[in-house]
């Protein structure tokens, strides 16, 4: 039984290393395109509901005459969800598959969005954020996963980002639905439109095949030869000339043990797993409190009106996306660590700049959120990115769950602590907070990070 079961692990080693060198030698073809554009619109809607809260939390508020502290609460409670679900859902990934996973993540997020439009205090509210946020924080890490094993080496920071810029999308749709609705149709209104990814996940289900490199890895290799040869089908019909055989030898004889999380700490993996850690939980911690807490912001503390607070923040997302879109078009020559590292410090440099100006004034608020947004906006994706490539396939999923997962237990603590600097400290307390946080992952990455761009998946993490 021992010598069946050591056969069976040496073949699903091979049969990855077939797949993964047949997918190398592709070039794009669409089902991956179809596949980035039917997961990223559903990473779009992820960001949607990620968002929402934070721009309807004003006129909330004012209804249910809330407090700072019971502000923070909202926002803290969506993100303790998050972290369920980033804890869950990539376990799901790597037992039963990425797609359907990410489907039953989707599935979640729209539903309990409709629940949330029919709430009718601060209590309902928070407990369906919570069950939202574990749809929303199992959907992120596994789709990533997913988009990373379908692309190949070569181009695979521009393919992937492209992805990911769905999700800045995604608070551009929602900002710029804020600006539009709100004042007109109520807060309900938003929730309404985030309980379109049930469709999504519906669509998602019946057209994107399943990662074959996940197939592989659990020995279904009829499966994940039936994706691969359908994909090698369009490339020759696309460049109508035959394909060239896949070297087998760029790509590393994947080893037969199973996943642990344990080896996330193994000598190879133990740093790595460290300053990505760094970069999820400090990262994020800034770059949702201003998502959040900015347009509640603009509102109470800098006195805007509700149109201009909402303006304000579509302002923020719509550059904060244009720099995600030109980090997709610059990484892969930059690389991974000289390209998140500067992000780092110039994010960093933004919010320090406005806790010693007062942010009293809110045009020049507004000019410094831009600038942190916009840089450590292109910190959000690539670090997805950056995650996947530095784990194998046999715990890529849990190894961007544990990232996700991080990043959760920090954007749990933020907004609970922007509401406390700012009862005691005022505004230039948040932002000297928010300021000094991005600097512990700018030292992680430039001193200890390890660069990937243009790297077989297999080659950088055996």
């Amino acid at each position: 039984m021992a010598d069946l079961s050591a056969t069976s692990a040496m073949a699903a080693a091979a049969g990855q290393r077939e797949i993964a060198a047949r997918i190398e030698r592709l070039p794009l073809t669409w089902t991956q395109t179809k596949a980035r554009i039917i997961v990223g619109t559903a990473t779009f809607f992820d960001a949607y509901d990620s968002i929402m809260l934070g721009l309807v939390m004003p006129v909330i508020a004012a209804q249910w005459h809330l407090s700072v502290s019971d502000i923070g609460f909202l926002f803290s409670g969506t993100f303790f969800g998050q972290l369920l679900g980033a804890l869950l859902f990539p376990y799901l990934a790597e037992r039963y598959g990425r797609l359907r996973a990410c489907s039953y993540s989707v599935w979640v997020v729209g539903l309990m969005s409709l629940v949330c439009a029919a709430t009718w205090n601060f209590a309902s509210l928070a407990f369906c954020r919570i069950l939202q946020g574990i749809g929303i924080g199992g959907e992120i890490p596994v789709a990533s996963t997913y988009v990373n094993e379908i692309s190949r080496a070569h181009g695979r920071g521009l393919f992937f980002l492209l992805y990911e810029a769905a999700f800045g999308l995604g608070y551009i749709g929602a900002a710029l639905l804020g600006v539009l609705l709100i004042s007109n149709y109520g807060w309900q209104i938003m929730f309404l439109i985030g309980a379109l990814p049930a469709l999504v996940a519906a669509i998602m289900r019946r057209t994107v095949p399943e990662s074959p490199r996940w197939l592989a890895s659990k020995g279904r290799s009829a499966e994940a030869d039936a994706i691969v040869a359908a994909m090698e089908r369009e490339a020759v019909a696309k460049t109508s000339a035959a394909l060239a055989p896949p070297d087998v030898s760029q790509v590393p004889l994947p080893p037969t043990r199973r996943m642990n999380l344990r080896e996330l700490f193994n000598p190879l993996y133990r740093t790595r797993t460290l300053v990505i850690w760094s970069i999820w939980g400090f990262s994020f911690f800034v770059t949702q409190a201003l998502v959040t807490w900015m347009p509640t912001l603009y509102r109470q503390q800098l006195h805007l009106s509700l149109q201009q607070s909402l303006q304000f923040s579509l302002g923020t997302q719509v550059l904060g996306v244009v720099g995600a879109l030109i980090s997709a078009m610059l990484i892969d020559r930059t690389g991974r660590r000289a390209w998140i590292g500067g992000a780092l410090l110039c994010g960093s440099l933004a919010m320090l700049v406005l806790a010693l100006q007062g942010a009293t004034d809110p045009i020049f608020v507004l000019a410094c959120a831009i600038v942190a947004n916009f840089s450590l906006g292109t910190v959000s994706p690539s670090i997805y990115m950056y995650t996947a490539e530095l784990y194998p396939t046999r715990m890529r999923a849990l190894g961007t769950g544990m990232g996700s997962t991080v990043r959760n237990i920090f954007t749990t603590a933020s907004p609970t602590l922007v509401a406390v600097m700012l009862n005691n400290f005022g505004l230039p307390g948040v932002f000297t907070m928010l300021g000094l946080a991005p600097l512990v992952p700018a030292f992680m990455i430039f001193r200890f990070g390890t660069e990937t761009s243009g790297r077989v998946l297999e080659e950088v993490s055996p």
